[in-house]
């Protein structure tokens, strides 16, 4: 009997959360670097995320009553994300992920683009994506930071304030014509879970950073602001808000002055990621930075 693709249920969160888990520490491991996942509950923590969350559709490959695979489509107006994606380790290099991915490309045939996040060492991923026409447009650094920076609050040259649910309006119309994708849904939920900085000067808004804690760590991401000042000024004020907690984040390699003031800060390479597109979407000129959630950008 083949794999049988469908919707992910509540039912299946328990067990997509342990493919997460398992899926990303086992090629994390195989290829020598250290787990993103200090647990399996961080897993199932991402995949009852991932359920729950607006934008996001889960697409699960179940063989023989056992789900063995997922993959997540998340929608924002005419561009969407694909990911994460997941295998059990048994079924990896198989035809399941060919099956969701399919399903996957299905689902989103009506957008304009897709991009996702792909770690460059993890060959197979690479090429399952570039069959799917998915190309790499930029490389992304994949930095963190285990809590020792003593950096205090940057307010010299602007006011960084926390975002309100009220105040979500103005910063969709702040970002979406920067990122081309309509984030309100995201940017609710950082509100709601966690905290979104907002860089505001004489000016206007000149920028803001979602943030999100979870039990292994803080995600720092998405970012956008208009230049690599404001982007530093929002980092080091979220460094010194989560002082002590270990913080994640990714950049793009091209905003090499961002990327200095970071690792000036205590942050450090965890391994180079590709920025992968199918369609029409491309970065723009404004400095962006990509958490991990929901599928890394």
């Amino acid at each position: 009997m083949g794999a049988i693709i469908r919707g992910m249920t509540k039912d299946d969160t328990e067990r997509v959360g342990e493919i997460l888990h398992d899926a990303f520490t086992g090629v994390a491991t195989k290829y020598g670097y250290a787990p993103v996942m200090q647990s399996v509950q961080e897993g199932k923590s991402w995949a009852w995320a991932m359920f729950h969350y607006g934008s996001s559709e889960g697409i699960v490959a179940e063989e023989d009553g056992r789900v063995v695979g997922v993959v997540f489509l998340n929608k924002r107006g005419e561009h969407g994300g694909a990911g994460p994606m997941g295998i059990d380790p048994h079924f990896q290099g198989t035809t399941i992920a060919a099956k969701l991915m399919d399903a996957l490309m299905e689902k989103g045939k009506c957008l304009s683009s897709l991009r996702a996040v792909q770690e460059a060492f993890n060959i197979r991923s690479f090429s399952l994506m570039y069959a799917y026409n998915f190309l790499p447009v930029t490389e992304v650094l994949d930095l963190y930071l285990n809590g020792n920076s003593k950096q205090p609050p940057d307010q010299r040259h602007s006011t960084i304030y926390e975002l309100t649910a009220k105040d979500i309006d103005e910063i969709c119309e702040y970002d979406l014509p920067r990122s081309q994708f309509d984030r309100r849904v995201d940017i609710a939920y950082f509100v709601r879970w966690g905290k979104v900085l907002v860089y505001r000067d004489q000016r206007g808004i000149r920028g803001f950073l979602a943030c999100l804690p979870s039990a292994g760590s803080v995600q720092l991401g998405p970012l956008l602001t208009e230049g690599e000042e404001e982007a530093g000024s929002l980092f080091r004020y979220a460094v010194a808000v989560f002082k002590g907690k270990t913080c994640r984040t990714r950049v793009m390699a091209r905003d090499s002055t961002l990327a200095h003031s970071l690792l000036k800060m205590g942050f450090r390479l965890y391994c180079l990621n590709l920025l992968m597109i199918k369609g029409a979407w491309r970065p723009g000129k404004y400095i962006e930075a990509f958490g991990r959630f929901p599928e890394g950008v």
